[in-house]
C-alpha cells in the first residue's frame, strides 16, 4: 500500500528529468559546444547590469501588487512584510520541483504572515491567472509584431483566441465569485458537523470570497496595469540580454521570446526549470533571426541571469526571517488535535 502512495510522486520527478533531458539532447543536436561557450565569451557584460535592473523593478512590482492583493481583503499586511515570503517562495521554485515554491507561500508562509491561507491562496490564484492573460497577450502582440519570424499563421491566430478567450473567462470568473462563495457556503451550512464535503465546500468558498474581495474594480484595475508593467520590466532583462549576445534586437522581438521562455516554465522538469526553459529560448532567438550559438548563448546566460539573483535574493530573505518557516510549526502543533 505504501509503494502504491509513493509511486505518483516518482513518476512525476522520473517525468520531469526525461523531459529535461530530451530538451537537452534537442539543443545538443542543433549547436556545437565550443561555439556557444565563444559566443558566452564575446558577451557584452554592461548589457547585464541594466537586465537585472529591469528584472529588479519587475520583482519590486510582483511584491507591490501581492501587498495589493491581500490588502484587498482586508488582511493586516504591508509591503515590508510581504517582500522576504515572497522572494523566498521565488527561490524555492528555483530549487525544488513542480512549483513548491507556491504551495509554501499558500500555505506555510502566512502564518507568519498573521494571514488566513486561503487569502493567501486566492491572491496566489489571481496572479497566476492574470500573469497566464497577461503573457498570452505578449505572445499574441510579439508574433504580430514580427513579420520576420518564421511561425506559423494559425500559431499567431491561436495565441490571439487563446489571449481573448481566458480573459474573458478570467473575467466571468471575477465577476460571479461573490455569487459563487454564498451558494458554497449556504450549501455547506446544511450539512452535518464535521462533514468532509462541507468542510472543502466552505474552503473553496472562502477562497471564492478572496476572488471576490480582490476584483473590486479599483483593485482589478490596478492589478493588470501593474502586470503589464511587470512583463514590460522582465521583457527588458531579454532585450538586454538579447543586445548583449550580439542580437539586433527590438522590443517587440523581447516580448515574444519573453513569452515563448516564460511559457514554458509550465512543462514539467528538474529543478530551476533547466531544459524548457533552455530549448523555448534557443527555439525563440533562432525565429527571431539569431544564428546558433547566439541562442545557445542566450538560452544559458539568460537562464542564469534569471535563475541566480531572484534564488540568491530569496536565500538571503529566508536567512533573514526564519520565522517564516518556524512560525508555520507552531500553529501546525496548536492545530493538532488533543487526544
Amino acid at each position: 500500500m505504501t509503494e502504491g502512495k509513493k509511486s505518483p510522486g516518482w513518476l512525476k520527478h522520473a517525468a520531469g528529468a526525461l523531459i529535461t533531458i530530451a530538451c537537452v539532447i534537442v539543443i545538443a543536436r542543433q549547436v556545437k559546444l565550443a561555439d556557444v561557450l565563444d559566443a558566452i565569451k564575446h558577451f557584452e557584460w554592461p548589457y547585464l547590469v541594466l537586465a537585472i535592473a529591469f528584472l529588479a523593478g519587475g520583482y519590486l512590482l510582483r511584491i507591490v501588487r501581492w501587498s495589493l492583493l491581500l490588502g484587498a481583503t482586508g488582511a493586516p499586511v504591508r509591503f515590508g512584510n510581504c517582500v522576504a515570503p515572497f522572494l523566498g517562495s521565488i527561490a524555492l521554485n528555483n530549487v525544488l520541483p513542480l512549483r513548491l515554491g507556491d504551495l509554501v507561500r499558500a500555505f506555510v508562509f502566512p502564518a507568519a504572515m498573521g494571514v488566513p491561507r486561503t487569502t493567501a491562496t486566492s491572491s496566489l490564484v489571481m496572479e497566476r491567472l492574470i500573469d497566464l492573460m497577461t503573457l498570452l497577450c505578449c505572445l499574441a502582440i510579439g508574433l504580430f509584431a514580427i513579420r520576420t519570424a518564421q511561425v506559423p499563421p494559425m500559431l499567431s491566430e491561436s495565441a490571439l483566441t487563446l489571449a481573448v478567450l481566458g480573459g474573458l473567462a478570467l473575467v466571468a470568473t471575477f465577476l460571479f465569485s461573490g455569487m459563487l462563495a454564498r451558494m458554497l457556503a449556504s450549501a455547506g451550512a446544511g450539512r452535518p458537523n464535521g462533514d468532509k464535503l462541507g468542510k472543502v465546500m466552505a474552503g473553496v468558498s472562502d477562497l471564492l470570497l478572496g476572488f471576490e474581495a480582490m476584483s473590486r474594480l479599483r483593485v482589478l484595475a490596478t492589478t493588470l496595469v501593474m502586470s503589464m508593467l511587470i512583463w514590460v520590466g522582465e521583457s527588458g532583462l531579454f532585450y538586454f540580454m538579447m543586445l548583449g549576445c550580439g542580437l539586433n534586437a527590438t522590443p517587440s522581438m523581447a516580448l515574444l521570446v519573453m513569452a515563448i521562455a516564460t511559457l514554458s516554465t509550465l512543462v514539467p522538469s528538474s529543478p530551476g526549470y533547466v531544459g524548457p526553459f533552455h530549448l523555448a529560448a534557443f527555439t525563440a532567438i533562432s525565429l527571431v533571426g539569431g544564428t546558433a550559438a547566439q541562442a545557445g548563448s542566450f538560452a544559458v546566460l539568460c537562464h542564469l541571469a534569471l535563475w541566480l539573483p531572484t534564488t540568491l535574493a530569496g536565500a538571503t530573505a529566508i536567512l533573514l526571517r526564519p520565522e517564516l518557516f518556524r512560525r508555520a510549526r507552531v500553529v501546525t502543533r496548536a492545530e493538532l488535535p488533543i487526544n
